[in-house]
């Protein structure tokens, strides 16, 4: 009985000197629902597991991959997509490498989506329904309801409802006294256009479709 008193003693003062980093760390972010074939950190995932900051996410072919996050924030991965789940500021933040997200924002600190030194999140603290497509060197924003904030090192602004933001990148860095300054190594994306979008477009189709299975303007 004395040896069990020590060791529930000797473990109740380590989680309690615990760094907070580690703690948090693990602790799941999220719930994870695929419908086909995702693999998390290269590894082939069941239908419904936790995702956890740090995790990387990749979908394959005709699979459909929904992040729900307390407070009601949601990510949808189509098919052929890879994203990294990390975290700052408070923020849970999604770096995309290649393919689309569809972002449903509910709460007052909305999810943020960085594209190679590009930062896309929720307008303002409405509810916000968008896309954000990555290919090589182009960029799409598609806002559905409520509006996106764009933000690069050279310029920044909202694309609102029902329209549709392209930029490409360039190598050069920004030019001078732009916003962002210095680019920070990053390329700078260049608006090659904001139109209207056409349609109702990926995320609607998307978050509608797994929403019951997850339960839970330019300057």
């Amino acid at each position: 009985m004395k040896m069990k008193g020590v060791v529930a003693v000797a473990l109740t003062a380590l989680l309690l000197n615990l760094p907070a980093s580690l703690i948090a760390a693990s602790s799941a972010a999220g719930k994870m629902i695929t419908t086909g074939s995702a693999e998390v950190n290269g590894v082939a995932v069941p239908a419904v597991t936790s995702v956890f900051v740090g995790d990387h996410i990749a979908t394959q072919k005709e699979a459909t991959t929904s992040l729900s996050f307390a407070g009601g924030d949601s990510v949808v991965l189509p098919e052929l997509t890879k994203a990294a789940l990390n975290q700052k500021d408070g923020r849970f933040v999604v770096n995309l490498e290649d393919g689309t997200v569809s972002v449903m924002n509910k709460t007052l600190t909305p999810i943020v989506i960085e594209v190679n030194g590009a930062s896309i999140r929720a307008a303002s603290s409405q509810p916000a329904l968008y896309d954000v497509t990555v290919h090589g060197n182009m960029l799409r924003v598609v806002a559905h309801s409520g509006a996106a904030f764009v933000e690069t090192p050279n310029r920044s602004g909202n694309i609102e409802a029902g329209n549709v933001l392209t930029a490409t990148v360039s190598a050069g860095p920004p030019p001078a006294g732009a916003g962002g300054g210095g680019g920070g190594g990053f390329p700078v994306w260049a608006v090659a256009t904001i139109a209207v979008a056409a349609g109702a477009g990926l995320g609607v189709g998307i978050y509608e479709a797994t929403k019951s299975s997850s339960s839970p303007s330019s300057n």
